[in-house]
């Protein structure tokens, strides 16, 4: 009996002591941001470690921020995938490696990476908790509770970003400057007004519930630095990162279809850039516009859907399109301005110009419902609504006739595109997705078309609304080597079913990068560099990128390396934008 108790008791031992060990090691890569490679890098690391889970729900693992109000916690979906070590995927031993990735937004994820202190993982419910096979050709595991544990709590280590951790503080500051005010004196650029009496803390954004939008949602503003002190905990930052470019990816323009005699006309193929700006903005709310003359009626009202204006997708479209050094517009002007106009008066700044509300900055239109009836004598509605998050963009516009709205391309983005319901449009006569535009049939696996999908535009920089998606990491340690890990084998997984961005190594082009107006960014320091401020296009060896390029002009990187040569620069040619 003695020896007995004593066996249980040496087993009861090990178990803890297995379980202690199991807790006690870090998640090596821990990642919150853009979906737009968040299906390629989950399928490299399950490939890598062996395990995976996934989950659909956005409430059951999330990043947590808590710098304000003792903690928020962000909406996403996400996937863990470990390595069984000396163990099985279901009970894995203290040895395991564990990766996982949060999918939200790219600002959320610079935000998550660069607070200080860093957001931390949250995973609710009862282990071990079954997955969702989010991941193409992999079987889920029910995340074990050992697995679980460590993740739950562990610190953000890399952010997933379609724009440069440069353009996203600017959104975020943009944001938070008030309304109608210049950025910096003299820039075209004019704050949001979304501050609350809370520094750093704004209003959320909310999305808009009108006709068929589906849930509004929202999306937190807080504010965070790339340098310095965080500007809500006042604590000091690294000052240093490392940015790893995985792919191109191009913004596509969406209508709805359903109504022949509107959007879904075959007189409707494309839009040139200053029309779309036109749309964007609130300049234009008739179906007609898109393509003057070609209809009977001009009567038809059009719906335009934005998202929110911190969100890596937006500020692609924004810089690219209305707010371009060409158009020097914003999608947050709107019927107001028009209206205005009419009346031969000053065009009003901007959508969130109203008042104050309780001594704090209420933004007028939030959520975003711009519904006009007579403004332009159509006989249907015209009207501007906020969608939040690219899944409610997409199901926006294919629920609403005579809709337009954008969207990052990818195969799993689009995957509910219907002739019925979606119909995409070249840009200046450009296609994004395929070589030529035929009838604007969305490519799925439903009609068997995404073997079309060639990105060829993007490659060659005909295609005017494209990002780079990246990866954000400290300069050394864990996150940065599993990152360069995943990337190299992320593009493995394209494939013409998968055909969702441009690998970087495939890419000819460049854009050229500036310093956002407010932002302080670290410079690669050689050659004589500054060590901050400085931006810098990468095409030269000693010169890392450094700096925005969200809406920067596109060079080959062939001309850019010559302009270096001729020039006597590292840099490129820099501080150009479009």
């Amino acid at each position: 009996m003695n020896l007995r108790k004593a066996l249980l008791g040496v087993v009861a031992a090990m178990v803890v002591s297995v379980a202690a060990s199991v807790n006690a090691q870090t998640v090596d890569f821990a990642a919150v941001g853009s979906s737009a490679m968040w299906l390629e890098v989950g399928q490299a690391a399950a490939s890598t470690l062996g395990c995976v889970w996934t989950t659909s729900s956005k409430t059951v693992e999330q990043p947590k921020d808590s710098r304000v109000g003792g903690g928020t916690l962000e909406s996403t979906t996400a996937w863990i995938a470990w390595s069984p070590g000396a163990g099985t995927c279901s009970a894995p031993s203290a040895s395991s490696i564990i990766y996982t990735y949060l999918n939200a937004d790219s600002t959320i994820g610079n935000r998550c990476f660069f607070a200080k202190p860093r957001c931390t993982i949250s995973i609710t419910g009862t282990y071990p908790i079954a997955g969702n096979n989010q991941l193409p050709g992999f079987t889920d595991t029910s995340l074990p509770s050992t697995i679980g544990t460590v993740v739950n709590g562990a610190s953000v280590n890399a952010a997933a970003t379609d724009i440069r951790p440069e353009d996203a503080e600017f959104a975020t500051l943009r944001a938070l400057t008030p309304c109608g005010n210049a950025i910096v004196s003299g820039s075209q650029y004019l704050g949001l007004g979304y501050q609350t009496s809370t520094t750093g803390v704004g209003t959320a954004i909310q999305g808009s519930t009108f006709q068929t939008n589906g849930s509004g949602g929202s999306f937190n503003i807080f504010a965070f630095s790339l340098t310095g002190t965080d500007p809500i905990t006042g604590q000091a930052l690294p000052g240093a990162f490392t940015v790893t470019p995985v792919g191109a990816v191009p913004v596509v323009v969406v209508v709805n279809p359903a109504d022949s005699s509107g959007f879904g006309s075959l007189l409707v193929s494309n839009v040139t850039r200053a029309t779309l700006a036109g749309y964007l903005d609130g300049t234009y709310g008739r179906v007609a516009d898109i393509n003057p003359g070609a209809f009977a009626s001009s009567t038809i009202g059009s719906v335009v859907y934005l998202r929110e204006p911190v969100s890596g997708t937006y500020n692609t479209m924004e810089y690219g399109i209305p707010n371009s050094v060409e158009n020097k517009t914003s999608q947050e002007i709107g019927l107001a301005a028009i209206a205005a106009s009419s009346a031969g008066n000053p065009f009003p700044a901007l959508h969130c110009a109203s008042g104050v509300t309780g001594g704090t900055w209420d933004p007028s239109q939030n959520p975003l419902n711009e519904n006009n009836t007579t403004a332009r004598g159509t006989t249907t509605d015209s009207g501007r609504w906020r969608a939040i998050g690219t899944g409610n963009m997409l199901k926006a516009v294919q629920a609403t006739s005579d809709s337009l709205g954008y969207a990052f391309w990818s195969a799993a983005n689009f995957s509910g595109a219907t002739a019925a319901n979606d119909k995409y449009l070249t840009v200046d006569g450009v296609d994004p997705i395929q070589e030529v535009w035929v009838d604007g049939l969305v490519p799925t696996s439903g009609n068997n078309l995404l073997g079309d999908v060639t990105l060829a535009h993007v490659k060659d920089g005909s295609y005017p609304i494209w990002s780079i998606v990246r990866m954000v990491t400290d300069t050394s340690g864990t996150g940065l080597t599993a990152v360069q890990s995943l990337v190299a084998d992320a593009v493995n997984f394209l494939s013409p079913t998968q055909p969702d961005f441009v690998p970087v190594s495939a890419l000819g082009i460049v854009r050229s990068h500036f310093a956002p107006p407010g932002v302080t960014f670290p410079s690669p320091n050689s050659g004589g560099l500054a060590t901050t401020d400085t931006p810098c296009n990468g095409t030269a060896a000693g010169c890392a990128e450094a700096g925005g390029d969200v809406g920067g002009l596109v060079y080959s990187k062939q001309a850019d390396g010559d302009y270096n040569l001729d020039n006597g620069v590292i840099t490129g040619n820099t501080g150009k934008r479009q």
